[in-house]
């Protein structure tokens, strides 16, 4: 097993709006060589920094902070000035009234009355100090030994035995005070125990599939204090990251069963939804607009998320109808456009291609501009591929002409050009065209398999494409 020492990620903890403590707090602070006057409580939220209050001395290095309001259960902190340094402490329900106190010139040793729960962490942690550094020693001492293919044996035995000092100070805490801060940041920081799954013929999937199943249980995502501990962001990056495929179902089904466990605790929940629109909404990897149509459906539109405004509703809902027929695996619509007379019909369905590179563009697009050249070069090599190019150009009424016009400057009579002056075909709808250039990759069947490339990636996609058809004898010499 990994060292705990290794494993352990000792961050600070700050956190805020969570259950709210009942009537009159009470955090008597004492600092003792501190000049300054003014003292920052911060918190975290979800993955945010956020400011709680600003105290001032009520004299030379004392601060109170106290009150009748809402002062919520978590993790806070203490920022100094002027070296905007920070300590850590907790509140909870039990432990309304404590104090504290250290030397602005030693934060590592902070004296706490009246708080078992800070008392706890704060020793915690110094155990942890004290034997970090011991266990690097040991660490690039069997590193080196190995390297030289030496006995390690003595010092992996003495590591071992700081993992174990570690462990029962994590399982004191555990067992003593389970429900204390300090607790369940410690708990959340162990990882899960796999087990080897020896009569299963894949073990490695058995493992991941397992890992992945558990890998929230030292994290109740349905207690509210989860989003204030400061921990629970970074689990829910990795577990998106690291332990979902790179694909919009993976990541659709994978945000379904992590708001299904947070659904219980309603500002974690909010948050995390909230996030995940935004995240999904303004990401650049193709195909993810799916994880923010999905979101946008099965959450917001089914009243899922009745914090959100009615205007900001219609914004969203309208936004992803935009979008969803555009979606990658949709059929795209079977446009009508029309060629330089007005008159000749250019219909979609009644071409001739193996592949078809649906691309919108404009005249005045400098864009266009630029990318044209790349866009004619790969055409004159795919052309004898099955792959053709419907360039239609989205200007209307009398500058469609220009179109035309563009179309013999930049070069592209090899397309098949088209437009539509009148916009009969509403194809800015079906497709969602909102700038240019904007590309679309059909199959034979019009199933949009590809989208939003640049004439940079066009090639290297379509090779890509061709592979997984099996089709590479339909791939160009020349692009091989």
């Amino acid at each position: 097993m990994r060292s705990l020492i290794i494993q352990l990620v000792i961050t600070v903890f700050f956190t805020g709006f969570l259950t709210a403590l009942s009537g009159q707090y009470n955090v008597d602070i004492e600092i003792e060589n501190y000049e300054n006057d003014t003292l920052i409580v911060g918190y975290f939220y979800g993955e945010k920094q956020l400011v709680r209050d600003t105290l001032y001395a009520q004299k030379k290095g004392h601060f109170v902070l106290s009150g009748a309001d809402t002062l919520h259960n978590g993790a806070y902190i203490l920022m100094t000035f002027p070296d905007k340094q920070f300590i850590q402490f907790h509140v909870n329900e039990a432990e309304k009234h404590f104090s504290l106190m250290y030397d602005y010139n030693d934060k590592a040793n902070i004296y706490f009355e009246g708080s078992q729960d800070n008392k706890a962490f704060h020793d915690y942690i110094s155990l942890v100090t004290q034997l970090r550094p011991k266990a690097e020693i040991l660490r690039d001492t069997i590193r080196a030994l190995r390297e030289k293919e030496r006995d390690t044996k003595q010092f992996e035995n003495e590591l071992r035995e700081l993992d174990l000092r570690i462990s029962a100070k994590q399982e004191k805490i555990l067992v003593d005070i389970p429900e204390s801060i300090t607790a369940k940041i410690i708990k959340s920081n162990i990882d899960i125990e796999v087990p080897e799954f020896m009569d299963v013929e894949n073990q490695e999937m058995a493992k991941y599939r397992y890992y992945k199943s558990h890998y929230f249980d030292n994290i109740d995502l349905a207690d509210p204090e989860s989003l204030y501990l400061g921990v629970l962001s970074p689990r829910v990056d990795a577990y998106l990251e690291r332990l979902t495929a790179k694909h919009p179902d993976s990541i659709a089904r994978s945000l379904d069963t992590l708001l299904a466990k947070m659904a219980p605790a309603p500002d974690t929940y909010r948050y995390y939804l909230s996030t995940f629109l935004n995240k999904y909404g303004q990401a650049k990897i193709v195909g993810y607009d799916a994880v923010y149509v999905h979101l946008a459906d099965n959450y917001y539109k089914n009243g899922k998320a009745p914090w959100i405004s009615a205007e900001n509703l219609a914004k969203l809902t309208d936004n992803a109808d935009k979008i969803r027929p555009t979606l990658i695996g949709n059929i795209g619509a079977d446009l009508v456009l029309y060629g330089e007379d007005g008159q000749t019909k250019i219909k979609m369905s009644e071409m001739d291609y193996e592949y078809l590179i649906l691309l919108f563009w404009a005249p005045d697009c400098g864009h266009c501009t630029k990318s044209m050249p790349k866009f004619v070069d790969f055409n004159e090599r795919w052309k004898e591929s099955g792959v053709k190019i419907l360039a239609i150009c989205t200007k209307h009424q009398d500058k469609t002409e220009n179109c035309w016009k563009a179309v013999k400057e930049k070069d592209m009579l090899g397309f098949v050009n088209a437009a539509d002056q009148y916009h009969r075909s509403k194809f800015k709808l079906h497709y969602n065209v909102s700038k240019t250039p904007k590309l679309f990759i059909l199959d034979k069947t019009r199933e949009i398999i590809m989208k939003d490339l640049g004439a940079d990636q066009l090639d290297e996609v379509m090779i890509s494409i061709l592979k997984a058809d099996g089709k590479e004898d339909l791939i160009p010499i020349e692009s091989k």
